[in-house]
């Protein structure tokens, strides 16, 4: 009976690292991701919404003091 109970502690105690391994794995994949390049960010600020400035041909909050916002 104790080797049983020996046995399953054994294997709940692999099963409990490997589980971490796997989440500290996950963890370093994702901290790892590149930044978005500009091109992207562009894309995503347009599915997000925003409007487009025509100074900068860039989708952004329509505050730019400098910027203009519909086709001349």
């Amino acid at each position: 009976m104790k080797h049983i109970i020996r046995q399953t502690l054994n294997i709940a105690s692999t099963a409990t690292r490997v589980g971490f391994d796997l989440l500290r794995s996950g963890a370093a994949l994702l901290a790892g991701a590149p930044d978005p390049t500009p091109r992207e960010d562009a894309l995503n600020s347009a599915i997000r919404g925003g409007d487009l400035n025509h100074r900068t041909g860039q989708f952004d909050d329509g505050t730019d003091p400098a910027g203009w916002y519909e086709r001349d």
